[in-house]
């Protein structure tokens, strides 16, 4: 294996360990598993023996190019190949890893606990057998290394010298506190620099320690004044005033140099009666003789039972330039330190975080992903985040609503504005900018917004990302000819510096970075309309809002098929419309925006009264303005939801206007029309109503649909191919009806449109229902379950599972079936979608009936008739009348059996439907053999 630094071969003790039911043996090249040998290639084998080594720590890409490939220059494809090769000898998977966790575009880390086996090196019964308490999280890895540098500490192999490193609040000190208490009674000298503003003391650290061995060993002061008399002389407090004035008149004259050596003589004569362990922690305060020290200590030669122990923040370090950044790469070269750099928890050790504090909240995915997204995973901000969510839930409702309402726990809020006030005027001025701008930002727009030069905004930027703290490079090559980006470390550092600025300072950034983005867009940068929408809307500029927030949810709704999204921003901007002068294109934005919520609404939530109530706020603004735009979908929208809750007299008097307003130049609402009154006819029985214009109708949709497809919830031409093969159906044309359902399914898949497909599938259940198909049915109804799941399709939620039931009715679980069928009924009419109901509680019905409940399918039955005389639903009136007939003749009575199958009779004859006047007659013909 090769070090980067020098190329030379560095000799190490070959691994034999075991992670579960895996044994891996480095010295004969195997990979065990059960004893088992596993195939695997000598460089994916490398490559594990690399992640191992360090087991529970990040290794990077590029040391591990450089480790198991040498110095090639090989791209990370090769790497991601290898990866996936070991993956698959020890059966992990990249999206719930056991023992490769992948972190994103930094490296990999192995993350399986590993047990030496007993030809690995010996390890201490002391040491191998602490384990981490139950309340310790995520660091098993490291911990482990510093047990392991305590061994070797202790066997006096070597003197030892371990870094761990991090950024604030990565739990640098909870990690030693763990690794201290595993280690029972030893000696351990704790000392932590802090952080001045003038010239620190030298040796702070060192002193605290020394201090602290000297009250519990009685025997250490004599011994310091023996061995460090300079170093007990900065003790007062251990000698009499006599032994005092008696050192110093010894000590006259002497340098800081015979400092270094005492120390180096006086911990090593002490580890030589047990061993010792220096912990100094935020060394990144730490005074440069603190740092001389360490170098002394760590160069010296000879071997010593002592291991010394230090935290720092590696930002601040390379921020100022430190003395002992400088070190650490110098020591790191020559091997003389071991750094274990701390990562942030991944997902699901903040969801082991989460089940300590509140085990109810483990099983809340959703939750766990917000407060790993909210925090970054650093340990300090996850605890703060959780701990205030906890607490104050009631507030607000529930933690998660918390967690998505708190702005930064004030107690963190104090820990970063420790970091905020150090900035330099010009950083914080840029740094609050970027903080407008969002979690990424471009450097092009931070400058157009303080006037600056993108040069100059660039260099302060390259500075603040090689500090580690505020920002790292986004790398975006896409975006690089607008600027680079940017994006901020930690989300909560961007909320603490945006909510410093004042409100007036904070709108006029909103401004400026808005028309930036306005203008970058225009040359082809990659901005969203929902991003310029926030930036107006927040500095003021309504109406430039209201367009961007038109564009968004249109987007939203018909390229993104997020109607949730949708339905917000058009109902935010509805709450702004007020605020913008009254002029034509306010009232155009408004048509606009009301008739996109209402297709939202319709979409997420059913078609409740906020559905409705946005479509005819959107037709009031139109009265007095055609000739607009969004006509189509404004009067399309408005009558499917009319349509959906079964008030079709309405439905069909909007049908009427939209045709009356299309006149003889806009086919497009004479579609609309068209479309309406064939819903409500179908849902009347009105089978021959339509027949003269929907083949006309459907010509005409064709080239209609490819190029104003948008403007309707589902393509009109998969909609009449629906309605026309429903039809001939009852018409009596069962082939040519198939013939024109297998077209409308196959212009769906062609669209890839999640509504046209949930139009076209609930229409072929229906049809499906009819000729008896169950299984076609029961796969139908799983297919649009899938569907609605996958989009938040909230009307065809409910109709999935009565389709699904009336399929399990008919395959043997009737009683179960009603009762899910009246379920998904009632679900249904929650949502506002009354529209088929009649037909929804005749399959109840039928399902009781199939269960031999004769009495409760009666009375199911008869809600059903109610519910068609009172919503004038005639769709499903034969089959109702002969479910009826069904009763009656399971109960022995055949007169009220043939009552009830004439009364199905005359009801088909009156719909002038072939196909159900075969149905009825069929019925009778079964009563006459019955009665014979």
């Amino acid at each position: 294996m090769r070090t980067p630094a020098t190329g030379a071969v560095e000799q190490l003790t070959p691994l034999r360990v075991r992670f579960a039911d895996f044994e891996l043996d480095e010295g004969n090249a195997r990979l065990l598993r059960g004893g088992k040998p596993v195939p695997l290639a000598p460089t994916p084998f490398s490559l594990l023996c690399a992640l191992v080594r360090q087991p529970g720590s990040l290794v990077v890409k590029d040391a591990l190019l450089a480790s198991v490939w040498g110095h090639q220059f090989l791209s990370e494809s090769v790497l991601k190949t290898a990866v996936s090769e070991v993956r698959t000898a020890l059966a992990d998977d990249a999206r719930e890893p056991r023992f490769i966790e992948t972190v994103p575009r930094r490296g990999y880390r192995f993350i399986g606990l590993i047990v030496p086996t007993s030809a690995a090196p010996p390890v201490s019964p002391a040491i191998g057998d602490v384990q981490p308490s139950r309340s310790f999280i995520g660091r098993t890895g490291a911990l482990l290394r510093l047990q392991r540098a305590w061994q070797r500490a202790c066997n006096g192999s070597e003197r030892t010298l371990v870094w761990v490193t991090g950024e604030p609040g990565i739990g640098k000190t909870t990690l030693i506190e763990e690794f201290v208490h595993g280690l029972g009674d030893i000696s351990c000298a704790r000392g932590h620099c802090v952080e001045h503003h003038g010239p620190a003391e030298p040796y702070l650290p060192l002193l605290e320690a020394l201090g602290g061995l000297c009250r519990a060993d009685p025997d250490l002061p004599a011994t310091l004044r023996a061995m460090a008399p300079t170093w007990a002389l900065q003790l007062p407090w251990l000698h009499t005033p006599e032994e005092r004035e008696a050192l110093r008149r010894e000590l006259a004259g002497t340098g800081t140099g015979r400092m270094l050596r005492e120390m180096g003589e006086a911990i090593e004569r002490f580890a030589q009666a047990r061993p010792l362990l220096l912990v100094t922690e935020d060394l990144h305060w730490s005074d440069p003789s603190t740092v001389q020290l360490i170098d002394h200590i760590a160069r010296r030669r000879g071997p010593a039972r002592f291991m010394w122990l230090g935290t720092f923040r590696l930002a601040e370090i390379v921020a100022q330039d430190h003395p002992l950044n400088r070190l650490r790469h110098e020591l790191r070269v020559h091997g003389q330190c071991e750094e274990i750099v701390l990562d942030p928890f991944s997902e699901s050790e903040v969801a082991d975080f989460v089940a300590q504090r509140s085990p109810a909240l483990v099983n809340d995915k959703a939750f766990i992903r917000s407060l790993h997204k909210r925090t970054d995973g650093v340990p300090l901000f996850v605890s703060s985040v959780l701990d205030d969510a906890l607490e104050h839930a009631g507030e607000t409702g529930t933690v998660a609503t918390r967690l998505a309402s708190v702005s930064v726990p004030e107690n963190l809020a104090a820990v970063i504005d420790s970091y905020v006030v150090r900035l330099a005027p010009e950083r914080l001025a840029l740094l609050s900018a970027a903080a407008v701008c969002g979690l990424e930002f471009r450097t092009e727009t931070v400058a157009c917004a303080l006037d600056r030069s993108p040069e100059s905004v660039g260099e302060i930027c390259v500075e603040l990302a090689r500090q580690q703290l505020w920002l790292i490079a986004a790398a975006h090559e896409a975006d690089a000819e607008w600027g680079a980006p940017y994006r901020f470390r930690h989300d909560l550092f961007r909320h603490v510096l945006y909510e410093r600025i004042s409100p007036t300072l904070r709108a006029q950034l909103h401004r400026k970075i808005g028309a930036a983005l306005e203008a970058e867009r225009e040359t082809g940068a990659p901005v969203s309309a929902a991003e310029l929408a926030m930036h107006f809307d927040r500095g003021g500029q309504v109406l430039s809002a209201l367009r961007h927030y038109a564009e968004a949810a249109r987007s939203a709704q018909q390229q993104q098929w997020n109607p949730v999204a949708s339905m917000a921003m058009t109902e935010r901007a509805l709450e702004l419309i007020g605020k913008a002068p009254a002029n034509p294109e306010r009232d155009s934005l408004e048509v606009t925006l009301a008739t996109l919520h209402g297709m939202s609404c319709a979409q997420a939530l059913g078609v409740v009264d906020a559905a409705k109530d946005a479509f005819y706020r959107g037709a009031a603004a139109f009265s007095a303005k055609t000739g607009h735009a969004m006509r189509v979908q404004l009067f399309y929208g408005l009558g499917y939801v009319l349509c959906l809750r079964a008030e079709y007299p309405e439905t069909l008097a909007l049908a009427a206007r939209t045709e009356a307003l299309a006149a003889d130049d806009d086919p497009l609402m004479v579609l609309v029309a068209r479309i309406l009154q064939g819903q409500v006819h179908q849902l009347q029985g009105q089978w021959h109503t339509d027949r003269p214009w929907i083949d006309d109708a459907l010509a005409a949709a064709g080239p209609l649909s490819d190029v104003h497809g948008e403007s309707f919830l589902a393509d009109p031409q998969a909609t009449l191919l629906g309605i026309s093969a429903m039809q001939l159906l009852h018409l009596g044309r069962a082939q040519e009806a198939r013939e024109r359902m297998h077209r409308a399914r196959h212009r769906a898949r062609e669209l890839r449109q999640p509504m046209t497909r949930q139009v076209v599938l609930w229409t072929e259940c229906l049809l499906e229902v009819r000729l008896g198909n169950v299984e076609r049915v029961g796969v139908l109804a799983d297919e649009m379950r899938a569907l609605v799941e996958e989009f938040a399709l909230a009307q065809g939620r409910a109709a999935s599972r009565w389709f699904r039931a009336w399929a399990d009715a008919h395959g043997g679980q009737a009683l179960a079936a009603s009762e899910q069928i009246l379920q998904a009924h009632e679900e249904n009419v929650r949502l506002g979608m009354l529209a088929g109901a009649s037909e929804v509680l005749g399959y109840a019905a039928e399902a009781l009936l199939l269960a031999g409940e004769w009495d409760r399918a009666e009375m199911q039955l008869k809600q059903a008739l109610d519910m068609a005389d009172s919503t004038g639903e005639r769709v499903y009136l034969t089959q109702l009348h002969l479910l009826q007939a069904s009763i009656d003749r399971a109960r022995n009575a055949p007169g009220k059996a043939r009552e009830s199958a004439r009364r199905a009779l005359n009801e088909a004859r009156s719909q002038a439907s072939p196909w159900l006047e075969r149905t009825a007659l069929a019925a009778f013909g079964e009563l006459d053999g019955a009665a014979t």
